[in-house]
């Protein structure tokens, strides 16, 4: 497409920062002593061309095929079940599906059909052991919660989680098994009080653990794992950029069309 586009001399200031690739070369702004006059007939690229997928959809399977195989052109839809203490807020757990429904969007904004789908709070599933949900060790290893085909589940996991060496995490992806938990140290963490429904805590990282399910690994680490690599500073740790929240960038997405083709 064709805009009047313009850019003053001296224009762009960086204010003592810079612009850089994810190799860390430092961006050259080029335009700092000239004028680029206004002129309707610039071209300005308003997205990436696609380009031609390669392997993208093996290593997503290799990494995660509970989820990856069940594509059939049909959004897979994300609920949360009704598992979480009683100081974890209704009004949370929507805001938490909220932010699927902005990332539902966005990729059918660039794609053209949607991946996703925003779900809701659910019952616990009918089948689902008693103590399912007491034990990160006995989940990880056993398929306790009963889940439907094209459906992701999030919910409350009553165990610390100590795996990653004794560091633990807050959050754990069960790629085996389709779904993503809050593990109980999430609620300990310095920022968590009861929630009222504010902002997210964690910046929105049920996205960052939902593209584990969509057969991603992380980009910093995890070389050893088969799977698509999340975009650095964007999904993968995005205070590396100084950004707080967790975000899928223009090739996550491109990723994913690669990974779920439209129509299955």
């Amino acid at each position: 497409m064709t805009a009047t586009f313009g850019a003053a001399a001296n224009a762009l200031d960086a204010n003592d920062g810079m612009i850089e690739s994810a190799n860390g070369v430092e961006a050259d702004l080029g335009i700092a002593d000239h004028v680029v006059a206004d002129d309707g007939n610039h071209l300005v690229l308003g997205a990436p061309p696609e380009r031609a997928c390669a392997d993208e959809r093996q290593l997503a399977l290799t990494h995660n095929r509970a989820v990856v195989s069940e594509w059939d052109g049909t959004p897979l839809t994300v609920n949360m079940v009704r598992n979480f203490p009683e100081a974890v807020a209704e009004a949370y757990l929507q805001s938490e599906l909220d932010a699927i429904g902005r990332l539902a969007d966005q990729i059918q904004a660039q794609l053209g059909y949607r991946i996703l789908e925003r779900g809701d709070l659910i019952d616990v599933p009918a089948g689902a052991p008693n103590g399912w949900d007491q034990g990160f060790d006995s989940y990880w290893l056993n398929d306790l919660l009963p889940r439907r085909q094209c459906q992701i589940l999030g919910f409350y996991l009553n165990d610390d989680n100590d795996a990653w060496d004794g560091a633990g995490s807050p959050m754990s992806a069960h790629i085996c098994w389709g779904t993503t938990s809050y593990n109980r140290r999430f609620f300990r963490r310095p920022h968590w009080t009861e929630w009222t429904g504010a902002n997210s805590p964690d910046g929105e990282a049920i996205v960052h653990e939902v593209f584990h399910l969509l057969g991603f690994k992380h980009y910093f680490d995890q070389h050893e794992l088969i799977g698509v690599q999340m975009s650095p500073g964007g999904l993968d740790r995005p205070w590396v950029t100084g950004s707080e929240t967790y975000h899928a960038t223009w090739t996550d997405i491109d990723n994913l069309r690669c990974i779920f083709p439209e129509g299955g």
